[in-house]
């Protein structure tokens, strides 16, 4: 229990104190953590760019989203203008119709009383 199991701290015999069959599996065994490093790293680095890859792609995302809004609120503020002219145009159009009954009515009024 007195030895330490972090590798790092472990003190690597000497390949003279070990058997050449002990101090092969030893190289083997330094060679495959090298190569899990570099494959760690790569995987790492391809993390990476896929966050970079995905954060662009968001970032295009919200821009088209933010776009579409300013054309959507465009379109609303325009539709707006128009129904408000639409309704001024009708209000116009219904006094004027009332207008026009109601002398047409008061105009028949005075014919048949005369």
């Amino acid at each position: 229990m007195s030895e330490s199991t972090d590798p790092q701290t472990r003190a690597t015999p000497k390949p003279e104190e070990m058997p050449w069959v002990i101090s092969y599996l030893h190289d083997d065994i330094q060679d495959l953590r090298q190569d899990l490093r570099t494959q760690i790293r790569a995987v790492n680095n391809r993390i990476d760019e896929f966050n970079r890859s995905l954060g662009d792609r968001i970032n295009e995302t919200n821009n088209r989203i933010d776009e579409t809004n300013n054309r959507i609120d465009e379109t609303n503020r325009s539709l707006g203008e128009q129904i408000r002219a639409l309704h001024k145009r009708m209000d116009t159009y219904f006094l004027w119709m009332m207008s026009t009954l109601v002398t047409i009515t008061g105009v028949l009024i005075a014919v048949i009383k005369l």
